[in-house]
């Protein structure tokens, strides 16, 4: 089973391409949630997930940074 996390600053964006994510592709797990570039970089190191959806601006480092 693949594995992700999501990376966004507004919870109700994350909570949106989960909900989403699981209709499409219910296979995937989401493993983690970030709420910044920081935060994304850790858990990815942590969880090594196949896949990250990153937010592009977020405070701190951006999406683009974080990858």
């Amino acid at each position: 089973m693949p594995t992700a996390i999501i990376a966004d600053d507004e919870r109700l964006m994350r909570d949106q391409l989960r909900m989403r994510l699981s209709q499409v592709w219910p296979e995937l797990d989401i493993v983690g949630e970030a709420k910044n570039g920081d935060e994304a970089i850790a858990l990815v190191a942590e969880l090594k997930p196949d896949l990250t959806f990153l937010d592009i601006r977020m405070p701190g480092k951006t999406g683009m940074d974080a990858a």
